[in-house]
């Protein structure tokens, strides 16, 4: 059976569905404009130690593991960002991804349709090692990395996966993590080759990456009441009639709503930047760097969006340099539970020094507001766009006549989000939760001094307050703004306020504040749309897993990302 047409929940190239009913007007540009702006972070250096800005609940590797995640299940490059091509019948939205936990990202249409990805054993993934294959080497590459054309692009089933340093060698992991489960399941059984040892190798990894998804991901990202009754539900038959919003007449495809605004979530947790390696003896030395090159350097000079800079950040689409290399992935995934929240977080580095010591560094905040990196996006890792002139031009002609914020033409992902979510239709916040509370959750709409972006205080070093969003907009949020709004509530909650009613950076890293998790309107989309499509799809772990199956893990064998890395 093809790898695409296995299950209930539709095929590729489908439109997107909707969890409700399109609205019939969007947000005015303008509004959504000013929004993005508010969004902005400060300009900051990439740190080692305990931040102000980390979020306990989120290790900083379930930020990519998600942005693999989102990689295996969506991608639209077909729909327009703007808004005089929303009924337009050659940019609806549609996605190109089978939207499923199939790792179609990964497996690409499998061995027989592309055996360039593949072994001769028909079963193992190609990837590239400096000593099993001289031919691929180069000065300036790690010892491992993905597989590679003569011109750098890497040859994997989805090239967004090569985007920057930490999703390409997530998605490296699982190649050789697929390997290691294909020399398990011919050492158990020797006959087992070819077709046969690759079809049943996939099927073992696909239902590990589903487990993981379900019991270790999920649980970290979303309050755990909003996930309580899906995840101890135990079958989809028990889970039937829990959906209040991803039903199953709609799993022919993804939700728009899931698409554009509760899945998106993840870009708020992205960090300035990362640790990936270090140096044992001397502390100062390894490798720490920015995501993307920020809007400006620390003289306050602004990056042409063309810098040769780019090259000190975490920028993908080219052979992995040896600095980029994790030494170690408990940088980035614990050891632990998603319920086991650390509470010693170390001694910050004095005067922000480097140190390479081996620290679990932490996704930021659920929250309202972006780092610099993410408002002044490279050109190469903007969306594709069929307009003359690439998403950078679409995005001009979104907004006239108001100009693009950077001054070097470069587009804040906040405001791609916002232009997206206004020309999906997607209703605002509050219209998913009245539904949620319609069918029985405890969920009321936001206040409105939740629905507001944290802000430095200029004049007050170390200050900053919560300003509420335009009037307009509070009533009928967007909702990729309101479900980040619904996780920062904690924040808003827990921080002491001065007599101005501003507060200190440092309360952050205390109490409620320092944990933000996806609430009921965005955590809910989540959680559904995640069980819903196990249920869903009839290869999926929950229905055709044995009886008593487990999966092939390290470590103590819990279902954590942690213990699939220890068995590569």
């Amino acid at each position: 059976m093809s790898g695409f047409g296995h299950g209930n929940v539709g095929t590729r190239e489908q439109a997107f569905t909707k969890l409700l009913d399109s609205r019939t007007d969007g947000y005015a540009v303008c509004q959504l404009v000013q929004l993005a702006a508010s969004m902005k972070g400060e300009v900051d250096l990439v740190k080692d130690g305990p931040d102000p800005e980390e979020n306990l609940w989120v290790p900083s590797g379930y930020t990519y593991f998600g942005q693999f995640v989102d990689h295996d299940l969506t991608f639209d490059n077909t729909s327009s960002l703007n808004p005089a091509d929303v009924d337009g019948p050659d940019r609806l939205p549609s996605n190109l991804r089978t939207p499923r936990f199939d790792l179609d990202s990964l497996y690409g249409d499998g061995p027989d349709a592309q055996p360039f990805m593949y072994a001769e054993d028909g079963a193992s993934l190609l990837f590239k090692d400096s000593y099993e294959n001289q031919s691929q080497t180069s000065y300036d590459q790690a010892h491992q990395d993905l597989l590679r054309s003569p011109n750098g692009r890497a040859i994997i089933g989805d090239k967004r996966n090569d985007e920057n340093s930490i999703v390409s060698q997530i998605h490296l992991a699982f190649v050789k993590y697929h390997n290691a489960v294909v020399k398990q399941l011919h050492k158990n059984d020797a006959t087992l080759t070819g077709t046969a040892l690759f079809n049943k190798a996939r099927n073992e990894v696909r239902w590990a990456y589903q487990k993981v998804v379900v019991e270790d991901f999920l649980p970290r990202i979303v309050q755990a009441e909003v996930l309580s009754d899906l995840q101890h539900a135990g079958t989809p038959e028990y889970r039937k009639n829990l959906y209040a919003l991803y039903t199953e007449d709609k799993r022919i495809n993804l939700p728009r709503e899931f698409v554009v605004a509760a899945y998106r979530y993840g870009h708020s947790g992205i960090r300035t930047g990362y640790r990936l390696n270090g140096d044992a003896e001397d502390k100062a030395k390894g490798t720490r760097l920015s995501i993307f090159p920020p809007s400006s350097l620390p003289d306050g000079s602004v990056l042409p969006p063309y810098d040769e800079s780019f090259k000190d950040s975490l920028l993908g689409f080219d052979p992995l340099p040896a600095n980029h290399v994790i030494d170690d992935w408990g940088r980035f995934f614990p050891d632990t539970l998603a319920a086991d929240i650390p509470s010693d977080l170390g001694t910050p580095p004095e005067n922000d020094a480097p140190d390479g010591a081996l620290r679990l560094q932490f996704a930021y905040k659920l929250d309202t507001v972006l780092v610099d990196p993410m408002t002044v996006l490279p050109p190469n890792v903007l969306p594709t766009s069929p307009v003359v002139g690439g998403a950078i031009a679409e995005v001009k002609q979104a907004i006239a006549p108001a100009p693009l914020p950077d001054p070097a033409g470069r587009p804040s992902l906040a405001l791609l989000n916002l232009l997206r979510g206004n020309n999906y239709r997607v209703q605002g916040g509050q219209a998913i939760a009245a539904r949620l509370k319609e069918k029985g959750h405890p969920v009321e709409p936001l206040a409105p001094k939740y629905l507001a972006t944290r802000q430095k205080v200029e004049e007050k070093e170390g200050d900053f307050q919560f300003v509420e969003i335009d009037p307009a907009l509070q009533a009928d949020t967007p909702l990729w703004f309101y479900i980040l709004a619904e996780a920062q509530k904690s924040v808003v909650d827990s921080v002491s306020y001065q007599k101005d009613g501003t507060f200190k950076e440092e309360e952050l890293l205390s109490g409620g504040g320092a944990k933000t998790q996806l609430g009921w309107v965005g955590g809910r989309i989540v959680a559904e749309v995640f069980y819903g499509l196990l249920d869903s799809d009839r290869e999926s772990y929950v229905n055709a897993a044995p009886q008593g199956w487990q999966p092939l893990l390290g470590g103590d064998k819990k279902v954590i990302f942690a213990n699939l890395l220890k068995f590569i």
